[in-house]
């Protein structure tokens, strides 16, 4: 009885996903098949999608090598979009990759799940040294995989690195286009899984996009450039358990934050001390506040595409250890291409701390174009006025 129910089920995605695509697009004899074909793959693992999906365990990394290892029965390759699980059939995307060298022709497929229980799929074809790339994404409809093609494109860029382990795909797209990225990264080599484990506790919390902390040089001696705004709205929620509850804006907003409040979450990040702080940042001794100003649309940056990756790892004196983290780009751009050494206080509480952090040298100038500095109370009240007290 179960099994029937199971193809019953299958039998209704299918269904429809089909009735709901032909009342929008019309596809060819081979795209339907694919899009068919690619709905049954994700209904065979309903039941992981279902169960998750009522637990809101969509996202979790179980859940994720659970979906790959379904979609791997196919003999296809299958990794995770945020590259934290290893790829299955890496071998796939090698023999794929040496028929582009040689220019032969070949034909393959590889899977990237998301974390909603989908996965977009690229049907790849090699031929005189090209790579025609053919993409699905395929999600899920009131709790039925539907699929539907994305696009079809020359792969502008296809490289498989072997200093960094990752494929990288590219399309071409014109100058300003705002659409969608055309570009991905996908680790197709293994990388230890301690590794990975330090990654996720120590450098993806804070990562590249909202602060400085890994872009600049500094340490407990001199914290250079380091900006604790930055790190009051990076890890206020890891102290508090709630939401920053300073709203921002397009346009600054200044609030005074009691310097309990603001030294606590600092000092969740890292050690320094109250006076110390104070000649970073601006302190007003009649309220015993910090004077904290939101970022609005001058200084808030742009979209980050780069994510840490911790490469190496050593114990040092003092409960320190010492971390090698490389950027990853999901854009083949050597300027966004950059290495740096964190050191970390690992505290008797379970807790840790940054100590310092390190650029290490490069053979090409590097570009954070991402991030952009908080602009200055001084550059703020020359654009906005000082607010009345």
């Amino acid at each position: 009885m179960k099994r029937r129910v199971c193809w019953l089920f299958l039998i209704g995605c299918i269904i429809f996903c089909a009735c709901g695509r032909e009342a929008c697009e019309e596809t060819t004899g081979n795209e339907s098949d694919t899009l068919r074909g690619s709905e049954q793959l994700a209904a065979e693992y309903s039941e992981i999608y279902r169960a998750a999906f009522e637990d809101g365990t969509l996202a979790r990394l179980d859940t994720i090598r659970e979906i790959m290892r379904s979609l791997s029965a196919s003999g296809y390759a299958v990794v995770d979009n945020e590259n934290q699980i290893d790829m299955i059939h890496p071998e796939v995307i090698r023999e794929f990759d040496d028929s582009v060298e040689g220019g032969q022709m070949k034909e393959t497929s590889m899977f990237v799940v998301t974390d909603d229980g989908g996965f977009v799929r690229y049907d790849l074809t090699a031929s005189d040294g090209t790579v025609q790339v053919d993409r699905i994404r395929l999600s899920w409809e009131e709790g039925a995989p539907c699929a539907e093609k994305v696009d079809s494109y020359e792969a502008h860029i296809w490289r498989l690195d072997e200093e960094s382990g990752y494929l990288y795909i590219e399309k071409d797209q014109p100058a300003g286009y705002d659409g969608p990225i055309g570009y991905t990264a996908v680790r197709v080599e293994p990388l230890d899984e301690r590794l990975r484990e330090l990654n996720r506790k120590y450098i993806l919390p804070a990562g590249y996009r909202n602060t400085n902390l890994f872009l600049t040089d500094w340490d407990e001696t001199d914290y250079g450039e380091l900006d604790f705004y930055d790190l009051f709205e990076v890890f206020y929620q890891s102290e508090y358990g709630k939401e920053l509850p300073y709203e921002s804006d397009f346009e600054k907003l200044t609030y005074e934050v009691p310097s309990q409040e603001f030294e606590a979450v600092i000092g969740k990040a890292v050690r320094i001390a109250p006076e110390t702080l104070r000649e970073y940042t601006v302190y007003d001794n009649d309220s015993s506040s910090y004077i904290y100003t939101t970022r609005c649309r001058e200084d808030w940056g742009h979209p980050c595409f780069v994510t840490p990756e911790v490469r190496g790892y050593e114990e040092i004196n003092d409960g320190m250890i010492r971390l090698r983290v490389s950027s990853v780009s999901q854009e083949d751009n050597p300027a966004h291409t950059f290495s740096h050494e964190v050191v970390i206080r690992l505290l008797p509480d379970g807790g840790y701390q940054y100590v310092s952090n390190h650029i290490l040298p490069a053979d090409h100038e590097t570009d954070f174009d991402w991030y952009s500095s908080r602009l200055t109370v001084q550059q703020w009240e020359e654009k906005y006025g000082f607010p009345d007290e």
